[in-house]
């Protein structure tokens, strides 16, 4: 049986991509992998239709970027990390698709069409941003992170943010908080209001109310976590631990208690998500959840390729775990006085 450019691909340990960027003599694949691939393509004497090479020469080794948000977010500069890494495994080139939805004739399926993109990996907006529903049934291969939204050629991928949060409040719980209040991240997007759902389902299993006031809408920014910690802070009856929905927001928080004269985590604890760079070096060091940025990166460019190559794939749907680190923000609740 005559081998294919997929049997080579398995036996290789590399994408259908990757081989096809070897055959063609593309310079962007590692001398590694080369030598692996045109060696198994000698062992298993494999021999490429030349109509069928003349189609993968075609194909552009492109995927498309879409990103709504600034790049000076601590988490996109290390989901990007992730994302380049398992782009130069796989051969394709990345293009920056900027948004022109202000002219009124724009069409942004057309633009990615224009652009000859294989697939596009779109993340850091809300679902109102962007005409998606058109996206996911257009059949571009597309794979959302942080957005869960799937189709025939499209899925997405995440971090347990549900799960996350549920966990954060469990372990301030248990260290005898009662009073614990939630600095949410950006309302209607996708992880803002799963970490918001999770906070509310543990307070309610640990029995615990969850009063109005002590829910502050924030956007992930530290400019939201000081003003949403200086209105805690003012209460009547103030919380001993707060929920951030980013450690940039916690950093805020941080910086208003500090202003305040209130001690952490004497007097108040205090915990982020992300588990960004400043985290650790802040003082005190930031108790956070940590989710893997980098693999989230590279976990969604594998997939992505998947829905490129395999037109039959199943669509994604894929949660990865995440890890409450504890450090120097969170103690014991005060005692009453």
């Amino acid at each position: 049986m005559t081998a294919t450019i997929r049997d080579i691909a398995k036996a290789a340990g590399v994408s259908v991509a990757t081989v096809s960027k070897v055959l063609n003599d593309y310079s962007t694949v590692s001398r590694a992998t080369r030598e692996k691939v045109l060696a198994l393509v000698a062992e298993m004497q494999f021999r490429p239709n030349e109509a069928a090479r003349s189609l993968v020469g075609r194909r552009s080794m492109t995927i498309g970027i879409l990103l709504t948000s600034g790049l000076s977010n601590p988490f996109f500069v290390h989901l990007l990390g992730g994302i380049d890494e398992a782009l130069k495994e796989r051969g394709y080139d990345l293009i920056y698709l900027a948004q022109l939805s202000a002219h009124p004739e724009y069409n942004f399926v057309q633009h990615c069409r224009s652009r000859n993109v294989e697939g596009v990996l779109a993340f850091g907006f809300q679902l109102g941003e962007l005409d998606a529903d058109k996206l996911v049934a257009s059949g571009i291969p597309t794979l959302f992170i942080d957005l869960n939204l799937t189709g025939k050629r499209a899925g997405y991928i995440s971090s347990d943010n549900k799960e996350a949060v549920e966990g954060t409040v469990r372990y301030l719980h248990g260290l005898g908080h009662r009073r614990i209040a939630n600095i949410a991240g950006l309302p209607g997007s996708y992880v803002g209001e799963r970490r918001l759902a999770g906070f509310h389902e543990a307070m309610d299993a640990a029995g615990l109310t969850v009063h109005p006031e002590n829910i502050v809408v924030g956007d992930f920014t530290q400019e939201t976590g000081y003003r949403g910690m200086r209105q805690l802070l003012a209460l009547p009856q103030r919380p001993t631990a707060v929920v951030c929905g980013s450690d940039k927001s916690a950093i805020g928080a941080l910086q208003a208690a500090r202003e305040a004269g209130v001690a952490v985590p004497d007097e108040l604890s205090i915990v982020g998500f992300d588990d960004i760079d400043e985290a650790r070096v802040v003082h005190p060091s930031l108790t956070t959840v940590r989710q893997d940025m980098p693999a989230l990166g590279r976990r969604a460019i594998e997939l992505l390729d998947r829905l490129i190559v395999e037109p039959e794939a199943p669509p994604p749907a894929v949660i990865l775990p995440t890890q409450l680190i504890v450090r120097e923000t969170t103690g014991p609740a005060p005692r009453e006085h």
